[in-house]
């Protein structure tokens, strides 16, 4: 049987390194990579048996990555990395193409397991987003929240301010100027029919976003 090669996506080099000795541990080849466009040129140039990919890349992030991957390489499984809960990007990262949805607080045998699993051509749920997904199926459209609607960068950005950073923190961390964030903002809140940033974090508690 051929060596897996993993193609490992995340702007924490701490991360990415320690992922990438640990997978060649378990007898994959693994490469990490820490930026968007560099990563994309290895995509084009090498063969990969899969990609792990962090959903919060700062270069246009994660989810809009997946989409430029999976332009390139449809049948190249990828597997979305998050320290995001589930529920709050699952169903975009299953939509944008990705084979599944991890959380950073998975096991490691976990993610051996997904691998291997995606791929041989299969999907990784857990059972938390298989639910979700069978409830979206099931119920359609009018059963998402109203933050289902928010654009994934929208959604960046409503996820860092309901975990207390400040617009200034937001823009550095995503690598985007003050006034796009403060933009975002607006739409999002918008979206969401709030007001205010209280109303805001009272929305994220609500929704289990935040606790």
């Amino acid at each position: 049987m051929n060596e897996l090669r993993v193609l490992i996506i995340d702007d924490h080099a701490l991360l990415g390194e320690s992922l990438a000795r640990f997978l060649g541990s378990s007898g994959m080849q693994a490469h990490w990579c820490g930026q968007a466009e560099p990563a994309l040129q290895l995509v084009r140039t090498q063969r990969w048996s899969a990609v792990l990919l962090d959903v919060s890349m700062p270069e246009g992030n994660g989810l809009d990555l997946l989409k430029r991957i999976k332009a390139l390489h449809p049948a190249l499984p990828v597997l979305m990395l998050s320290m995001h809960p589930e529920q709050q990007f699952a169903l975009r990262a299953l939509r944008g193409g990705a084979a599944g949805y991890l959380t950073k607080g998975s096991s490691p045998d976990v993610l051996v397991e997904a691998i291997h699993k995606v791929v041989h051509g299969g999907r990784y749920l857990t059972p938390g987003v298989a639910e979700q997904l069978a409830e979206y199926i099931n119920a359609g459209d009018t059963a998402e929240a109203a933050h289902a609607r928010l654009s994934d960068r929208e959604m960046q950005v409503f996820l860092r301010l309901v975990e207390g950073q400040t617009v200034n923190q937001v823009a550095e961390a995503l690598h985007i100027s003050c006034k796009t964030v403060s933009t975002h903002k607006t739409r999002l809140m918008h979206k969401l029919g709030l007001t205010n940033d209280a109303d805001l974090v009272r929305y994220a508690m609500h929704e289990g976003i935040v606790r």
